[in-house]
């Protein structure tokens, strides 16, 4: 029997964010510091895109870059802040100047409209939310289109309602996958199975690209399965400063660089022409950063990090 012809699907980073329209919407991958895309949100700012809409449960620094670059200006969210660190200096000083809208969720709630856009249906119920703030106030949904508490057609009880969501594009990074989009994460997954599926488009990052015999021989590492991949982008170190699993360290110097930086509009401005603007590429950023640095972050065995 002949096997099938595989489809190649990688393309390169600049080609990946050229898809992604001003005005759309993004399911954002990654867990706190584990697999961020930080070098998409870097590309999203070199090609000056605007008024993106950001679905996460809650991210970090690319949430920053975002908010600070005026790449996004709306996030549904269930929390942002640089862990350990300290808050979220951007995004409070782009919300406090108007230039920034956020919508709270829980982090339960979030994950559940990841769910319901992954299964195409319209919404999710869930008991959380009920009696707080967040059931009785919204930026820029209304209330109404925020969420709901009904009485449940079965029991009576009280339930809430979240919609679901189906953005433009999800955006999710992994360690390894295959030429026709078979990825496998390790370590923590968080919502990026449901993310992957709840997306128009979906645009892979990966560390590596292995063979189909490797996905072949461990495939319950596969946990984003070919079908649902549209663009694979082979891009290592796709997420430092952050961490990602068995290949590398989070770069806690950088961080604390980073959001020293972040404190002020004048010296946030001087990272972002410095290491973003500043460099044409990834790769050019990556050299900023250092080879010596990199290999310092090296995964270790047998921690992985």
């Amino acid at each position: 029997m002949v096997e099938p012809e595989i489809e190649d699907k990688r393309i390169t980073l600049e080609e990946a964010v050229k898809k992604i329209p001003d005005g759309s919407g993004l399911f954002w991958g990654g867990f706190g510091y584990q697999r961020a895309p930080i070098a998409l949100s870097h590309e999203l700012v070199r090609q000056r895109k605007r008024n993106l809409t950001i679905y996460t449960c809650g991210s970090e620094v690319d949430l920053e870059i975002m908010a600070g670059a005026g790449v996004a200006s709306r996030y549904e969210i269930a929390f942002s802040a640089i862990e350990a660190l300290g808050l979220s200096n951007n995004i409070r000083r782009r919300v406090s100047e108007g230039k920034l809208l956020v919508e709270d969720y829980t982090n339960l709630a979030m994950a559940l409209r990841f769910l319901g856009g992954s299964l195409n249906v319209p919404f999710m119920p869930l008991r959380s939310m009920m009696g707080t703030d967040m059931a009785k106030l919204s930026r820029y949904r209304g209330i109404d289109n925020k969420l709901r508490v009904i009485d449940c057609p079965f029991t009576g009880s009280k339930i809430c309602l979240v919609p679901s969501v189906n953005p433009d594009f999800s955006i999710v990074h992994v360690q390894r996958v295959d030429m026709s989009g078979n990825a496998q994460i390790d370590g923590i997954i968080g919502e990026d199975i449901e993310g992957s599926r709840c997306g128009k488009k979906l645009i892979v990052l990966a560390e590596e690209i292995i063979d189909e015999k490797d996905v072949r021989s461990h495939p319950d590492q596969t946990k984003i399965p070919a079908m649902y991949v549209d663009y694979i982008v082979e891009l290592p170190y796709a997420a430092h400063p952050m961490m990602c699993q068995n290949y590398y360290d989070y770069d806690l110097e950088h961080l604390m660089l980073f959001h020293k930086a972040t404190k002020t509009e004048e010296t946030w401005q001087e990272y972002l022409d410095e290491y973003i603007i500043g460099v044409q590429n990834h790769e050019e950023y990556l050299k900023l950063i250092g080879d010596e640095r990199l290999k310092e972050l090296r995964a270790k065995e047998p921690w992985g990090y």
